[in-house]
């Protein structure tokens, strides 16, 4: 059996893990993207696998045309030029299509918010109606199982999992990234985990929780704000709430990104190391920071 073909299956061992956790199935879900911001950034492929009740696997995969071009720095992730999706269908008709693939079947992905951030704002962006069910994240569950142990993985991303499990990957290729993302869930249990703890703490959010328009939208004046996420550049916030009320933020942007409480900043927040979400509407001011005018100790 090929490296590719022991990937793209799942073992009668990993089913059953799956379904003592999920009894009724489970979908996971993974894309590729222009970039890393849901609120802004455009789907380009959609690949998923359905585990059913009977133990059942099948797949979902579609190539999405995004009418732009694609960025070169992500070209250098997944691989996937301006050319492979120019003939593929734009993303109304393949959405349509994930969402009936999916059923009523709670779904999992790995840094599950991001994904689902790309599928819920499309679906609200040209009214596709999709299932109310429950979200989870791989990568929370292996963080919750692997709390306080000695014996740990280096870190919790997709690739380093795979290695701590002995899962071939070849990453960012979507529908690897599938598999692998069942592949570590399955591994991450064992018979004396604690799955209604586990699962209560992977849990993101129920896609039922993203009714109102504030969810997606942000006020005109942030338009700068979002070419600099584009960019990458260091920026500035004059941010309304947390902790460190009335102190200027120096943030590395990751992305913008819808939630249920609304939509937010993700970024590394430069004083504390930690990755956070910043409310767009609690953002009074914002400004570029040039690199060299932060250290770290010195401007915190």
């Amino acid at each position: 059996m090929s490296r590719s073909q022991s990937l793209l299956e799942l073992s009668q061992g990993e089913i059953s893990s799956l379904l003592r956790a999920f009894p009724q199935g489970i979908v996971a879900v993974d894309l590729e993207t222009t970039g890393l911001s849901p609120l802004v950034d455009k789907i380009i492929e959609i690949a998923a696998v359905k585990l059913d009740q009977h133990g059942n696997v099948s797949t979902f995969h579609s190539l999405i045309n995004p009418l732009i071009d694609i960025p070169e720095f992500t070209i250098q992730f997944h691989g996937l030029t301006n050319e492979d999706v120019k003939d593929a269908p734009t993303i109304k008709k393949p959405l349509k299509e994930f969402w009936s693939f999916v059923e009523k079947l709670p779904m999992i992905a790995h840094n599950a918010s991001f994904d689902l951030g790309y599928l819920i704002k499309a679906s609200h962006d040209f009214l596709v109606e999709f299932p109310v069910v429950d979200i989870y994240d791989s990568c929370r569950f292996a963080r919750a199982v692997y709390k306080g142990q000695e014996q740990t993985p280096a870190n919790f991303k997709l690739s380093t999992l795979c290695e701590y499990f002995k899962v071939p990957l070849q990453h960012h290729v979507a529908i690897e990234d599938t598999f692998a993302c069942l592949k570590v869930q399955a591994n991450s249990i064992t018979p004396d985990t604690d799955l209604t703890g586990m699962l209560e703490r992977s849990f993101v959010f129920r896609l039922s929780h993203f009714q109102k328009s504030e969810c997606f939208n942000f006020s005109t004046r942030l338009i700068g704000l979002k070419d600099l996420v584009q960019e990458k550049s260091l920026v500035t916030l004059d941010y309304r709430g947390g902790s460190k009320l009335g102190k200027i933020r120096p943030v590395r942007p990751i992305g913008m990104m819808p939630l249920p409480q609304g939509a937010v900043l993700f970024a590394e927040c430069l004083m504390s190391g930690m990755n956070k979400s910043f409310l767009l509407k609690k953002i009074k001011n914002y400004s570029k920071l040039e690199a060299c005018y932060w250290r770290p100790g010195v401007n915190s």
